[in-house]
């Protein structure tokens, strides 16, 4: 294989040097895209995230007053019973005497 005179040596490395950059630039500005891409995300994700902690925090606090209500009422349900359980006695210990 015969050698190449110094100019086209240089001119090759020249063009391979251009090649290898323009490729590298290509990569850049996709990487830079791609960054501006994700940081869009990111950020439509943080406003995403924010939302569902407001909606997580208005439910918690639903389900903690309902909880409380249905408490109330369990208790409310209780004293009925015994109340109507005194109701039943008195009325059946009226019905004894009256016999």
């Amino acid at each position: 294989m015969e050698t190449m005179p110094a100019n086209r040596q240089e001119q090759n490395l020249q063009e391979n040097y251009n090649l290898n950059l323009t490729l590298l630039e290509e990569k850049v500005i996709r990487l830079v895209d791609m960054v501006k891409s994700l940081k869009l995300s990111n950020q439509s994700l943080q406003e995403e995230n924010q939302m569902l902690k407001h909606q997580l925090m208005k439910t918690e606090t639903s389900l903690v007053a309902e909880t409380k209500d249905l408490e109330e009422l369990s208790q409310e349900k209780m004293m009925t019973k015994m109340i109507v359980d005194d109701l039943i006695r008195s009325i059946d210990s009226l019905v004894d005497q009256k016999e």
